[in-house]
């Protein structure tokens, strides 16, 4: 009986694949905006590049419970690659003209970053960034 029980359960494990957690594979539109989440990484259509949220380097956004006298900045890490090989990396900041960057015929630009923060403390750790990539 044991046999059955572990065979019943095998042919159930092969019947639902689909319960296995994979992740969906982010292709970045040029000329749309996409979220990206930290450590992400979105391909770029109609190109053989890639581009990564590598990290949150300033946060200091004026929460939304405090009252500020500067608004406060966001500065993000992104990297661009080609066919896997390492490439160009840059600071983009929310606020223009920093908040692009140039790299070969493709402009990166910086448009959001969630969540914003609401109270003082720690900032958050699950980032994403609002992203646009514009093909010249």
């Amino acid at each position: 009986m044991a046999r059955l029980l572990v065979g019943a359960g095998l042919a159930a494990a092969l019947a639902f694949p689909a319960c296995a957690s994979v992740e969906k594979a982010i292709v970045a539109e040029p000329g749309v905006n996409f979220t990206l989440g930290l450590g992400k990484t979105a391909s770029i259509s109609g190109t053989t590049n890639r581009l990564t949220f590598r990290r949150v380097s300033e946060d200091s956004r004026c929460p939304t419970t405090v009252v500020c006298v500067w608004e406060g900045a966001a500065r993000i890490e992104v990297a661009l690659s080609r066919n896997g090989a390492a490439g160009a990396t840059a600071i983009l900041s929310l606020t223009p003209p920093n908040n692009e960057a140039r790299v070969g015929d493709l402009v990166v630009r910086f448009v959001g970053l969630a969540p914003y923060p609401v109270g003082p403390g720690p900032a958050p750790r699950e980032y994403v960034a609002e992203l646009a990539i514009v093909k010249l």
